[in-house]
């Protein structure tokens, strides 16, 4: 090979030469498709996702005027007084003003209908779930429920109701309703559909449903367990878009959004557009980049090739002919010309002498000191972090290139600045004082602060640096870990959420029994001095026998509200309620004395009483707790602790329950 290499004239090599340094333009050139790609695919993200929210709000006014008019509706006094045939002709006009309505109608509290548009009266209500979720209510919420097929009118549908204000008469404690039309949400689906090309569709991801859709139409109501759309919205996480097959095999991209005052239903609005259009801006950007690229490189080997004729061949042939009439004046000639070296140079060493040789010395001098420098300015402009040179007064005198890349600036416009320039001014005293460590002769590494771009953005960066002087100047490198802090931020508020989690019990919301128990020691730990604190054990009476008549469900739909009621009458931060275990819940009360216990545990008991839940096999008929209360002044020196405590709760909620339930009791040690 090396045979090979020392062949090559002149020319050949000036062409490889050529060819090296194109490399680093041809890199630059990948970049600019990669960022152009990338760019792209961003903003099509931030089209679909704002054509989504349009959408979804604009069904969601559905769902708005449902609520607006069941909200009027509750209050009108027919319905309240429930005459007939007069409730049953206002629902009737009522209906027929309103296309978007299938039915409406009153149930009762024993979920039988009362009054309907079409007359029809003493059946129950289909609706279940929506008719507990209504009745179990407090004030006006509004519920929307499943879809479903109307036993009235045989059409799809899904119902939305409203509990009826708290009034005398045969209607008191019902429900109000109404049954959408979804042949008119489907033709709003289809306008929206019109309008932008792409195809829409409303979905329950819980249910894997697909209510309606356009252009793919399905069956109102369709379950679709394939989907794959159902699963990338569970993986998307706080992400609003995802890629994902249609229907009918073909590849899309999805945006979806939740539809406002649909929650209680899980109705979501996704828009699907295919990857050819959200693509062809970017095959678009691509066809210009390679046509811009191409040219420059055209040019940029036109004019290298230029430059290298001129500072290499051409001064190498003049020398040829000044080293040819130098030997014709009889000099010396001694060459030691390299056996590497080219053709040309090796005649050139045949026909010069001591001449040749000083002026080969001078010239090799001369290159060598050029490409130290360009070496040098290639490694500055093209390494990842910024190197800055800043003097005492506090300004830069060397930039390097990577400027451009890190915070948008050519070098020279940050030449004469101070770094505090750029430096947002809440973090302008941490560049302060690192000048001033600069300046006693201090390093420093891996500092952290964020400054402004030319373009305006704000980013993290990371400077390191050291004194190069004993009058106060400094090099300073700089890097952007604007990423990389933005990640170890999402980290750390992942990492708070899951510690949360952890300490939650999932059904009540309420701390869970390691969390009571962990903060009972520490509570108990810190009460001293005169301090105090009380517990109170509260436990909901014949609980078991409510679980066997109505479901466990329900069950667990009463302990939540149970728990919600606890929750309300938390008044302070250190104050915890807890899930103590099963239907057992735990309120710790630091600071509060018995007096103070005994009237918290008797408003949580009032709270609970005042939900009005049936339950059959209750004293009263209506779901009560029993709640004991332990302080620890009430406990005798010296043997207290925080098992003590707890079993005095305990023993008083005992006391509590054998002495007829829905009591409080208290027990002192």
């Amino acid at each position: 090979m090396m045979n090979a290499f020392r062949n090559i004239g002149v020319r050949g090599r000036l062409l490889l030469l050529i060819a090296a340094a194109m490399l680093p333009l041809i890199g630059l050139i990948a970049t600019g498709l990669v960022v152009s790609f990338r760019d792209a695919e961003l903003e099509a993200q931030r089209n679909i996702a704002s054509e989504t929210k349009l959408g979804a709000a604009r069904i969601a006014r559905v769902f708005d005027d449902a609520r607006e008019f069941l909200a009027t509706v509750r209050h009108t006094p027919q319905i309240l007084r429930l005459e007939q045939p007069a409730c049953n002709t206002l629902l009737a006009g009522l209906k027929a003003e309103r296309p978007q309505f299938l039915t409406i109608g009153v149930i009762g509290p024993d979920r039988t209908l009362l009054c309907h548009s079409r007359g029809v009266t003493g059946s129950l209500f289909h609706d279940e779930d929506l008719f507990e979720r209504a009745i179990n209510a407090r004030g006006n919420r509004f519920f929307a429920g499943d879809f479903m097929i109307s036993p009235v009118s045989g059409k799809p549908t899904m119902a939305v109701a409203m509990r009826l204000p708290p009034t005398a008469g045969p209607a008191a404690g019902g429900v109000v309703f109404a049954s959408l039309n979804l042949s008119m949400i489907e033709r709003d689906i289809r306008t929206l559909s019109a309008a932008t090309g792409h195809a829409l569709a409303i979905v329950q991801p819980r249910a894997a449903r697909i209510l309606v859709g356009w252009p793919h139409t399905t069956e109102f109501g369709t379950i679709a367990p394939d989907f794959g759309l159902f699963a990338a919205m569970r993986q998307a996480g706080e992400g609003r878009s995802a890629a994902s097959d249609d229907l009918s095999g073909e590849p899309m991209i999805y945006g979806f959004e939740p539809i406002q005052n649909a929650g209680t239903a899980d109705l979501w609005l996704t828009v699907g557009v295919r990857p050819a259009e959200v693509y062809a801006t970017m095959q678009h950007r691509l066809r210009w980049t390679l046509l811009l690229g191409g040219g420059t490189l055209i040019l940029a080997l036109g004019g290298t090739a230029l430059i290298a004729y001129w500072m290499q061949h051409r001064p190498i042939a003049l020398l040829s002919r000044s080293a040819q009439r130098i030997g014709a004046g009889n000099f010396a000639v001694s060459t030691g010309m390299d056996f590497w070296q080219a053709p040309e140079f090796r005649r050139l060493g045949e026909l010069v002498d001591t001449a040749a040789r000083t002026l080969a010395q001078a010239k090799a001098a001369e290159e060598a000191v050029a490409a130290g420098q360009r070496q040098f300015q290639i490694v500055a402009d093209n390494t990842a972090d910024m190197i800055s040179c800043v003097d005492a007064a506090g300004r830069r005198t060397l930039v390097t290139g990577a400027s451009r890349r890190i915070l948008g600036y050519d070098p020279a416009e940050l030449l004469g600045r101070s770094p505090l320039e750029i430096a947002m001014p809440e973090d302008q005293p941490i560049v302060q004082s690192l000048l001033e460590t600069f300046r006693a002769g201090g390093e420093v590494k891996g500092i952290r602060y964020r400054v402004c771009r030319k373009d305006g953005s704000v980013i993290w960066v990371e400077l390191s640096g050291r004194p190069v002087d004993d009058v106060g100047g400094c090099v300073i490198s700089m890097r952007d870990v604007d990423q990389r802090q933005r990640t170890e931020e999402a980290l750390a508020e992942a990492t708070r959420q899951l510690e949360t989690l952890a300490a939650t019990d999932e059904l009540t919301r309420l701390a869970n029994r390691r969390t009571f128990n962990r903060r009972l020691d520490e509570t108990f730990a810190t009460a001293g001095d005169g301090s105090d604190f009380s517990l109170l054990l509260l436990d909901v009476d014949r609980f078991k026998a409510f679980n066997d008549r109505y479901g466990h469900p329900a069950g667990d739909r009463c302990l939540a509200a149970v728990a919600e009621a606890l929750a309300a009458c938390v008044r302070r931060d250190d104050e915890i309620g807890a899930r103590y275990g099963g239907e057992e819940l735990a309120l710790i009360l630091p600071g509060a004395g018995p007096a103070e216990a005994l009237i918290r545990a008797e408003a949580i008991r009032r709270a609970v009483l005042a939900l009005r839940i049936p339950h059959e096999d209750a004293e009263d008929g209506y779901l009560t707790v029993s709640i004991g209360v332990a302080s620890l002044s009430d406990m005798r020196a010296g043997k207290s602790g925080a098992a003590e405590i707890l079993q005095k709760a305990d023993e008083a909620l005992y006391a509590a329950k054998a002495g007829g339930r829905n009591q409080v009791r208290a027990r002192a040690a």
